[in-house]
């Protein structure tokens, strides 16, 4: 049974996955949207956020200054730019935070680990419930399969996505190789384009595709003699990144300072 409604602050609202959890929180009856934050400049600040997202209004302005209110979750779906300035904040006033911005510099992800000491962090590069199962299952699947199987990883984006591979792949492609007790650094072929041998023994191959309006598609291959075993996943709305997501922003509230992941959320074990 719900007893309270999670309270809820959007940082990256005008953009497209900002406007979907917009839509998201304002026809879910387990959250209340508090806040609505992007970048000073650009249409839409000084908007009624319903409004900005095709909604009707409620009452709730965007703004480009981060003040979730006591026990609000943060949710953060803006560019790599913003952050660090934006865990900062959140250390500031002690609120709970999603994180999916993907290609975050090594001086953002040193400081989210540094922040999780004290806040309770979710961060994970895709929030798809589908997803995260993937991510465990490729991880059972070369624990099982074992070193002799050869990994392969294709992904698929819309034209617009900025970063290659995907976060996605490289999360796969890292819960495979250290399924093995590998390194991915040291097995990870992103490009055969220049190589004059065969394929090596422990490689895990990553291919990115971009064009048209695709929201995302993963499909791993394990190859062994005479069979080969395929985990697809795609993603045909986005709808399904902002309601897990939303849904971390639920398990976050009230948790103990750390990192997690999608892992966590869905409580699926880890090896």
């Amino acid at each position: 049974m719900i007893d309270r409604l999670t309270s809820v602050v959007i940082v990256g609202a005008r953009g497209r996955m900002g406007q979907t959890l917009l839509r998201t929180v304002m026809e879910s009856d387990t959250m209340t949207l508090v806040g609505a934050v992007d970048r000073t400049g650009g249409p839409g600040l000084g908007q009624d956020a319903g409004r900005l997202c095709g909604m009707p209004e409620v009452g709730v302005t965007v703004s480009d200054l981060m003040e979730p209110p006591r026990g609000a979750v943060v949710v953060d779906f803006s560019l790599p730019r913003a952050t660090e300035r934006n865990i900062q904040r959140c250390l500031e006033l002690g609120a709970p935070l999603v994180l999916g911005t993907t290609g975050l510099s090594s001086e953002a992800r040193t400081l989210l680990e540094e922040a999780s000491k004290e806040l309770p962090i979710v961060y994970a590069a895709n929030f798809s419930v589908g997803i995260s199962v993937m991510i465990r299952l490729s991880e059972l699947a070369a624990k099982s399969l074992g070193p002799d199987w050869e990994a392969e990883l294709f992904e698929l984006h819309h034209r617009h996505k900025r970063d290659a591979p995907s976060g996605t792949a490289l999360r796969i492609g890292k819960a495979v190789a250290a399924a093995n007790g590998r390194r991915f650094d040291d097995v990870a072929v992103m490009s055969r384009e220049k190589a004059d041998h065969a394929r090596t023994s422990g490689e895990i191959g990553l291919m990115s595709l971009r064009g048209g309006d695709s929201v995302g598609e993963h499909s791993l291959m394990f190859f062994g003699d005479g069979e080969r075993i395929e985990l697809t996943h795609r993603a045909m709305d986005r709808s399904i990144f902002a309601r897990g997501a939303l849904r971390a922003a639920r398990w976050v509230a009230g948790r103990a300072p750390g990192l997690y992941d999608m892992v966590d959320v869905l409580d699926l074990g880890r090896l």
